[in-house]
């Protein structure tokens, strides 16, 4: 295999990846062809085989890197995840500061954009890609999340309902940005979220969290 290129010092691979991740997003990776991402990144086609093998080399080097960045956003910085809450406070308050950075990112973060939507497209049709994301990350985090709304819910994290209210909350920040558009129209603004907008997003977020503590069993 081509060698895996140093993103922060290679700005040419760097670019290729930035291209598809924009393209793949856009077309899906069947619709997108490399002269596209070689014209789009200002390279040429053979560079794409020089650090990627590919295409397909290509399309799962930006799916690693994705699985980083989300793992970045959640506060997986390494091998080993954060520390589980002994108690509702700390659980809400862990959930709480995830729930600010995905928010941030998400609505302010122009990169977001850019991975979401090929994010979006693997969760639709999973490929080998979906594979990467799940296991560097989606599993990862989505039993962090869940272990801490069991917490809050005095649940069991291996409860269907448990797991749901994870995968719930985690929704609706994403739907924030993939559904940005008609949210702005709704709110009669044009462009980007302003910051008051963000603020109010993150305060409703963070009340259905503090509401899982009232729910009810059964």
């Amino acid at each position: 295999m081509a060698n895996e290129p140093d993103r922060a010092e290679d700005e040419t691979a760097h670019k290729l990846m930035l291209a598809g991740m924009e393209l793949f997003g856009q077309y899906g990776f069947k619709g997108t062809t490399t002269r596209m991402i070689a014209e789009a990144a200002d390279s040429n086609i053979g560079s794409i085989a020089y650090y990627f093998d590919n295409k397909t080399g290509l399309y799962h080097a930006i799916a690693r890197h994705i699985a980083q960045r989300m793992r970045d956003v959640f506060g997986f910085n390494d091998e080993r995840p954060p520390t589980e809450a002994s108690d509702r406070d700390q659980a809400l308050a862990q959930l709480e500061l995830i729930v600010r950075r995905m928010v941030r990112q998400f609505a302010q973060a122009p990169e977001a954009r850019r991975w979401l939507m090929l994010v979006i497209r693997e969760q639709a049709n999973p490929s080998e890609a979906f594979d990467i994301l799940y296991e560097e990350t989606f599993e990862r985090v989505h039993v962090h999340l869940t272990r801490l709304i069991a917490v809050v819910m005095d649940r069991s994290p291996d409860e269907h309902r448990v797991i749901i209210e994870a995968h719930t909350i985690m929704g609706q920040i994403v739907f924030f940005l993939v559904g940005r558009f008609p949210l702005l129209r709704r709110l009669g603004l044009e462009g980007e979220f302003p910051p008051e907008v963000v603020d109010t997003v993150e305060q409703v977020v963070i009340s259905h969290l503090h509401a899982l503590a009232f729910t009810t069993k059964g």
